[in-house]
Protein backbone atom coordinates (compact mmCIF):
# COMPACT_ATOMS: atom_id res chain seq x y z
CA UNK A 1 0.00 0.00 0.00
CA UNK A 2 1.08 3.94 -0.73
CA UNK A 3 -1.00 6.44 1.16
CA UNK A 4 0.37 9.90 0.02
CA UNK A 5 -1.54 13.14 2.20
CA UNK A 6 -0.53 16.44 2.59
CA UNK A 7 0.38 18.09 5.30
CA UNK A 8 -0.88 21.35 4.95
CA UNK A 9 -4.25 22.78 3.64
CA UNK A 10 -3.94 23.60 0.02
CA UNK A 11 -3.77 27.53 -0.77
CA UNK A 12 -3.38 30.35 -3.14
CA UNK A 13 0.28 31.24 -2.25
CA UNK A 14 2.07 33.42 -5.18
CA UNK A 15 5.86 31.95 -5.46
CA UNK A 16 6.50 29.32 -8.02
CA UNK A 17 6.98 26.87 -4.49
CA UNK A 18 4.50 27.06 -2.13
CA UNK A 19 6.25 26.80 1.37
CA UNK A 20 3.51 25.02 2.32
CA UNK A 21 3.82 21.93 0.11
CA UNK A 22 4.77 18.62 2.09
CA UNK A 23 3.72 15.31 1.25
CA UNK A 24 4.10 12.39 3.79
CA UNK A 25 4.36 9.06 1.97
CA UNK A 26 3.23 5.77 3.62
CA UNK A 27 5.37 2.60 1.80
CA UNK A 28 3.84 -0.80 3.07
CA UNK A 29 1.38 -1.09 6.59
CA UNK A 30 3.22 0.25 9.04
CA UNK A 31 3.84 -2.29 11.94
CA UNK A 32 6.23 -3.76 14.76
CA UNK A 33 6.51 -6.98 12.54
CA UNK A 34 7.09 -6.20 9.12
CA UNK A 35 8.87 -3.62 6.62
CA UNK A 36 7.34 -0.10 5.91
CA UNK A 37 8.78 3.34 4.47
CA UNK A 38 8.33 6.46 4.91
CA UNK A 39 9.25 9.59 2.77
CA UNK A 40 8.88 13.42 3.32
CA UNK A 41 8.74 14.99 0.45
CA UNK A 42 8.45 19.16 -0.56
CA UNK A 43 10.76 21.47 -2.81
CA UNK A 44 14.07 21.65 -0.76
CA UNK A 45 13.53 18.69 1.62
CA UNK A 46 13.53 14.62 1.35
CA UNK A 47 13.11 12.70 4.31
CA UNK A 48 13.57 8.54 3.51
CA UNK A 49 13.29 5.86 6.35
CA UNK A 50 13.22 2.26 5.79
CA UNK A 51 11.77 -0.01 9.00
CA UNK A 52 12.31 -3.76 9.41
CA UNK A 53 10.41 -5.43 12.38
CA UNK A 54 10.13 -2.16 14.35
CA UNK A 55 13.78 -1.08 13.77
CA UNK A 56 14.82 2.00 11.34
CA UNK A 57 17.44 0.59 8.87
CA UNK A 58 17.61 2.89 6.37
CA UNK A 59 17.56 6.92 6.33
CA UNK A 60 19.01 7.99 3.46
CA UNK A 61 19.01 9.63 1.35
CA UNK A 62 18.49 13.16 2.93
CA UNK A 63 18.06 16.40 1.60
CA UNK A 64 17.91 19.95 3.02
CA UNK A 65 18.15 23.04 1.03
CA UNK A 66 17.20 26.66 1.27
CA UNK A 67 16.49 29.64 -1.27
CA UNK A 68 17.58 31.66 0.05
CA UNK A 69 19.89 30.71 2.54
CA UNK A 70 19.84 34.57 4.43
CA UNK A 71 16.95 36.50 4.24
CA UNK A 72 18.60 39.90 3.14
CA UNK A 73 15.24 41.84 2.44
CA UNK A 74 12.43 41.62 4.30
CA UNK A 75 9.73 38.72 3.48
CA UNK A 76 6.82 40.77 5.12
CA UNK A 77 4.47 38.29 6.69
CA UNK A 78 7.05 35.63 6.32
CA UNK A 79 10.80 35.18 8.00
CA UNK A 80 12.17 38.36 8.97
CA UNK A 81 15.59 40.03 7.38
CA UNK A 82 18.60 38.15 8.73
CA UNK A 83 16.97 34.90 9.23
CA UNK A 84 19.79 32.20 8.06
CA UNK A 85 18.68 28.68 7.38
CA UNK A 86 21.57 25.81 7.57
CA UNK A 87 23.69 28.37 9.35
CA UNK A 88 25.89 25.61 10.86
CA UNK A 89 26.95 23.70 8.04
CA UNK A 90 27.49 26.66 5.71
CA UNK A 91 29.68 28.50 8.66
CA UNK A 92 31.53 25.65 10.23
CA UNK A 93 32.69 24.39 6.93
CA UNK A 94 34.03 27.97 6.34
CA UNK A 95 35.80 28.19 10.04
CA UNK A 96 37.39 24.92 8.93
CA UNK A 97 38.40 26.00 5.71
CA UNK A 98 39.97 29.25 7.16
CA UNK A 99 41.81 27.06 9.82
CA UNK A 100 43.91 25.21 7.12
CA UNK A 101 47.26 25.92 6.03
CA UNK A 102 48.52 26.13 2.52
CA UNK A 103 49.89 23.09 2.49
CA UNK A 104 46.48 21.88 3.50
CA UNK A 105 44.97 23.10 0.99
CA UNK A 106 46.44 22.58 -1.45
CA UNK A 107 45.25 18.66 -0.85
CA UNK A 108 41.68 19.70 0.47
CA UNK A 109 40.78 22.13 -2.87
CA UNK A 110 40.04 19.90 -5.29
CA UNK A 111 38.70 22.80 -8.17
CA UNK A 112 38.91 26.87 -7.55
CA UNK A 113 35.48 26.91 -9.21
CA UNK A 114 32.29 25.13 -7.43
CA UNK A 115 30.31 22.67 -9.12
CA UNK A 116 26.61 23.97 -10.17
CA UNK A 117 25.21 21.31 -7.43
CA UNK A 118 25.97 18.35 -5.81
CA UNK A 119 26.67 14.68 -7.37
CA UNK A 120 23.86 12.50 -8.05
CA UNK A 121 21.14 14.69 -7.81
CA UNK A 122 17.91 12.98 -7.72
CA UNK A 123 19.42 9.95 -8.85
CA UNK A 124 18.47 6.65 -6.07
CA UNK A 125 21.96 5.93 -5.58
CA UNK A 126 24.92 7.73 -4.04
CA UNK A 127 27.56 8.49 -6.64
CA UNK A 128 30.35 5.74 -6.85
CA UNK A 129 33.30 8.34 -6.24
CA UNK A 130 36.58 7.09 -4.12
CA UNK A 131 37.26 10.11 -1.67
CA UNK A 132 39.24 12.68 -2.36
CA UNK A 133 40.92 16.08 -0.06
CA UNK A 134 42.35 16.11 3.49
CA UNK A 135 41.97 13.14 5.46
CA UNK A 136 41.24 13.33 9.03
CA UNK A 137 44.69 12.18 9.95
CA UNK A 138 46.06 15.03 8.03
CA UNK A 139 44.29 17.75 10.56
CA UNK A 140 45.64 19.19 13.19
CA UNK A 141 43.52 18.19 16.93
CA UNK A 142 41.31 21.97 16.76
CA UNK A 143 40.69 21.22 13.06
CA UNK A 144 39.59 17.72 13.89
CA UNK A 145 36.92 18.65 15.90
CA UNK A 146 35.51 21.06 13.80
CA UNK A 147 35.11 18.60 11.13
CA UNK A 148 33.44 16.43 13.78
CA UNK A 149 31.09 18.82 14.53
CA UNK A 150 30.10 19.23 11.29
CA UNK A 151 29.25 16.03 10.58
CA UNK A 152 27.30 16.03 14.21
CA UNK A 153 25.62 19.14 12.52
CA UNK A 154 24.32 16.48 9.68
CA UNK A 155 23.57 13.83 11.90
CA UNK A 156 22.31 16.01 14.44
CA UNK A 157 19.07 16.35 11.97
CA UNK A 158 17.86 12.82 12.81
CA UNK A 159 16.67 11.48 15.95
CA UNK A 160 18.85 10.71 18.53
CA UNK A 161 19.15 7.15 18.35
CA UNK A 162 19.42 7.26 14.70
CA UNK A 163 21.97 9.68 15.03
CA UNK A 164 23.87 7.67 17.70
CA UNK A 165 23.80 4.58 15.29
CA UNK A 166 25.50 6.31 12.44
CA UNK A 167 28.29 7.90 14.90
CA UNK A 168 28.85 4.35 15.84
CA UNK A 169 29.46 3.08 12.16
CA UNK A 170 31.59 5.73 11.43
CA UNK A 171 33.91 4.99 14.69
CA UNK A 172 33.78 1.52 13.43
CA UNK A 173 34.79 2.02 9.99
CA UNK A 174 37.72 4.47 11.12
CA UNK A 175 37.79 8.25 10.83
CA UNK A 176 41.45 7.70 9.31
CA UNK A 177 39.38 6.92 6.32
CA UNK A 178 37.05 10.24 6.63
CA UNK A 179 38.13 12.96 3.71
CA UNK A 180 37.36 16.76 3.26
CA UNK A 181 37.57 18.04 0.21
CA UNK A 182 36.41 21.59 -1.03
CA UNK A 183 36.10 23.96 -4.29
CA UNK A 184 35.18 26.95 -4.74
CA UNK A 185 35.54 30.74 -2.98
CA UNK A 186 36.41 29.82 1.30
CA UNK A 187 33.82 33.16 1.55
CA UNK A 188 30.12 34.02 1.25
CA UNK A 189 28.69 35.75 -1.55
CA UNK A 190 30.53 33.53 -4.29
CA UNK A 191 29.91 30.21 -5.52
CA UNK A 192 31.45 27.24 -2.85
CA UNK A 193 30.75 23.39 -2.80
CA UNK A 194 32.32 20.60 -0.37
CA UNK A 195 31.70 16.97 1.02
CA UNK A 196 32.68 14.85 3.53
CA UNK A 197 32.63 11.06 2.81
CA UNK A 198 33.97 7.94 4.99
CA UNK A 199 32.97 4.37 4.31
CA UNK A 200 29.56 4.82 5.86
CA UNK A 201 28.79 8.28 4.85
CA UNK A 202 28.65 11.05 2.22
CA UNK A 203 28.07 14.62 3.24
CA UNK A 204 27.78 17.06 0.06
CA UNK A 205 27.13 21.03 0.13
CA UNK A 206 26.63 23.44 -2.82
CA UNK A 207 26.13 27.29 -2.35
CA UNK A 208 26.73 28.54 -5.85
CA UNK A 209 22.57 29.55 -6.80
CA UNK A 210 21.21 32.82 -6.61
CA UNK A 211 18.22 33.24 -4.40
CA UNK A 212 14.81 34.77 -5.68
CA UNK A 213 16.26 37.90 -6.07
CA UNK A 214 19.31 37.75 -7.52
CA UNK A 215 21.93 37.86 -4.74
CA UNK A 216 24.73 35.32 -5.72
CA UNK A 217 25.51 31.97 -3.71
CA UNK A 218 22.62 32.62 -1.25
CA UNK A 219 20.90 29.26 -2.31
CA UNK A 220 22.00 26.17 -0.90
CA UNK A 221 21.63 22.07 -1.59
CA UNK A 222 22.86 19.88 1.14
CA UNK A 223 22.39 16.25 1.37
CA UNK A 224 23.41 13.22 3.54
CA UNK A 225 23.95 10.25 1.83
CA UNK A 226 25.15 6.17 2.16
CA UNK A 227 27.81 5.17 -0.37
CA UNK A 228 26.82 1.56 0.58
CA UNK A 229 23.69 2.22 -0.78
CA UNK A 230 20.56 4.31 0.29
CA UNK A 231 16.92 3.33 0.63
CA UNK A 232 18.53 -0.14 2.07
CA UNK A 233 19.54 -1.19 -1.00
CA UNK A 234 23.03 -2.40 -1.60
CA UNK A 235 25.09 -0.14 -3.85
CA UNK A 236 26.29 -1.38 -7.17
CA UNK A 237 29.80 -0.57 -7.63
CA UNK A 238 32.14 -1.17 -10.07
Amino acid sequence: MTTCFKSLPEQAVSTRWPWDRYYFTLFGEPSEVGRWGLSIEGHHLSLNFLVDVGRVIASTPMFFAANPNVVLEGMPGRAGKGTRVLADEELLAFQLMESLSAEQRKVAVLDAKAPRDVRGSGQPQPPAYAPEGLSLTGMAETQQELLKQLIATYLGNLPSDLAAARLNAIDEAGWDKVYFAWAGADRPGIGHYYRIQGPTFLIEFANTQSDAAGNPACHIHSVLRDPRGDFDVPAKRD
